[in-house]
């Protein structure tokens, strides 16, 4: 075998698979398509300090652009609620940067990371995949391979993968600008079925009157941003005579994971396997979280021979750790995709004036939403919110 391990894909979750299986001694080259890790990106670049702390990760500097303590929720109406607990609770970080440093990290342990290298496909040898093909007509042999291309899902489901459903893939496009009149340290973001249906439009700030704008929603995603940002009324004040420097566009998951991390001896992690939250659309984190207990359960398997049983340990670690979490943020989001706008004015009036929030910012979590979600849906005031808003749920969904 030319390796013990590959890994196809340089983003985060791909990373961190291979960082665990080489600091285990084995051997693991990662394969990413692009000439440059990190580029292009495609993220708005939202991190909790929790969820950093979590992976064990202290940045550099000149990776974090910002930090936020809150953020702020509108209605369609344009009703506000605030989430708040007086500290900076969130990064805002440089995507390309935060990936060239982790690939920088995983090289100094071991990793052999090559670019510009693509993947066409995989050769089996009997049950198990032995030889991944690549565009310049070369092939790689490995013990054990595992795919983080992405949420095309290409490679994994030509091996027996489930994918990720269209369905759950929204379109996603978000500008740079500069020149805008923000809170420096609130995160904002914008519900309606004429802003975003299915899900919302943000603006997260970068520092100095510079914000990423951004949307995600069913369809036209590029093209309900450019006419919020012209007609909205929060939206259009906030950013007056703004420049525009740059636009990225790309794809936010709504759905679950998929319903088998693994096969024989190929692994999905990250994107490529749905583990994604939700409410947010951020899969860094919790993508990150079991993408080391991948990389973990591999390096395990390559010590027993690469048995396929010890492999199928990330799947059952995986759903014990996480996937409860996912399911209550994937039910919440499409409690709220189901509601009309007036429903939506309903449930954040009620958060409020109900008391709500104090839940939210006592039992908060930006990645592991699943206590507070918990909470929520067991509190009498909940029930009378919820009996409220069900009067405006969407009779065609």
């Amino acid at each position: 075998m030319d390796h013990d391990a590959i890994v196809i894909g340089a983003g985060p979750a791909g990373l961190f698979a291979a960082t665990e299986i080489a600091k285990r001694g084995f051997h693991v080259r990662v394969l990413e398509e692009h000439e440059r890790v990190g580029e292009p990106d495609h993220c708005a670049g939202l991190l909790s300090r929790s969820g950093l702390a979590r992976l064990g990760l202290r940045m550099p500097e000149g990776i974090i652009q910002n930090t936020v303590s809150g953020a702020r929720i509108y209605s369609p109406s344009g009703n506000s609620v605030t989430i708040e607990r007086g500290e900076r609770e969130a990064c805002v970080i440089d995507r390309r940067r935060f990936d060239a440093w982790l690939a920088d990290r995983a090289i100094d342990l071991g990793v052999d990371v090559t670019t510009n290298v693509k993947a066409t496909g995989f050769t089996r040898e009997g049950s198990l995949v032995r030889t991944i093909r690549l565009k310049d007509k070369n092939e790689l042999r490995s013990r054990c391979f595992i795919v983080a291309e992405g949420s095309r899902c290409r490679l994994s489901g030509s091996v027996g993968l489930p994918t990720v459903e269209k369905s759950s893939m929204y379109p996603a496009f978000q500008y740079e600008v500069s020149g805008a009149d923000l809170e420096g340290d609130m995160v904002e973001m914008f519900y309606g079925r004429n802003v975003a249906p299915g899900f919302f439009a943000w603006i997260i700030p970068l520092g100095e009157n510079r914000a990423r704008v951004g949307l995600a929603a069913r369809n036209k995603s590029r093209t309900r941003l450019d006419a919020l940002i012209v007609h909205h009324k929060i939206l259009a004040r906030r950013l007056e005579g703004a420049k525009i420097d740059r636009s990225l566009g790309g794809i936010v998951l709504v759905g679950m994971p998929i319903a088998k991390l693994t096969h024989q001896n190929v692994l999905a992690v990250g994107d490529t396997a749905g583990i994604v939250k939700a409410t947010t659309g951020g899969g860094v984190i919790l993508g990150g979280i079991t993408a080391r207990i991948a990389g973990k359960t591999v390096a395990e398997a390559l010590s027993q021979d690469a048995k396929v049983a010890s492999i199928k340990q990330y799947e059952k670690q995986c759903k014990s750790m996480v996937f409860n979490e996912l399911r209550a943020m994937y039910l919440t989001q499409r409690a709220l995709s189901s509601l009309s706008d007036k429903g939506l004015d309903s449930i954040i009036k009620d958060a409020a004036v109900l008391g709500l929030l104090d839940v939210v910012k006592s039992d908060g979590d930006m990645d592991l939403q699943g206590k507070v979600i918990k909470r929520l849906v067991t509190d009498p005031r909940m029930i009378l919110m919820g009996l409220r808003a069900i009067r405006y749920i969407n009779p065609f969904l």
